[in-house]
């Protein structure tokens, strides 16, 4: 008769661990079903414009103002009058400030005036310098930006257009 308690007993303490689990499981698999729907939610509702990429992006990073600047023509620097090398380009400068456009357009003339000295200052071989895939002159120019605008406004500078006359 003891042997037959002990094994109900132990049955029953058995019966209670798998109710344990199966309930613990299942406490689990309703805890990822609600978090699946939840990421649903999240991933694909909201306005038919925005991606799902720029939900996870801050606004200032969604937010960069590009400002293209009229054509330049400028002289290079060069050791003679006579072989005087002239280069035509565009540029497009980058912002992240909301306040780019109006500060950069209010301002034309210094930026301008930034850009036509750096690149005037420029040999013909040194105009298409570079160092880790990209001009070095593009980073000459956008600090030349910024000091003249007397703040950091431009984030890159993006050279459109470009053609040099020998």
């Amino acid at each position: 008769m003891a042997q037959k308690n002990e094994t109900k007993g132990s049955e029953i303490k058995g019966s209670k661990t798998k109710k344990s689990k199966l309930l613990l499981i299942s406490v689990l698999m309703l805890i990822l079903v609600f978090a699946g729907v939840g990421v649903g939610v999240f991933l694909f509702s909201g306005p038919e414009d925005e991606t799902v990429i720029s939900r996870f992006f801050s606004e200032a990073e969604a937010s960069e103002s590009s400002i293209p600047l009229n054509e330049f023509l400028v002289n290079l620097n060069s050791d003679s009058a006579r072989s005087q090398s002239v280069v035509r380009m565009e540029i497009t400068v980058t912002s992240l400030n909301e306040d780019a456009t109006e500060i950069v357009n209010t301002d034309i003339a210094k930026v301008r005036d930034a850009v036509i000295h750096t690149v005037s200052s420029q040999s013909a071989e040194s105009l298409y310098d570079e160092a880790e895939g990209h001009f070095l002159i593009k980073d000459e120019i956008k600090t030349k930006i910024n000091q003249a605008l007397e703040a950091e406004i431009v984030e890159n500078v993006y050279i459109t257009d470009i053609l040099l006359q020998k």
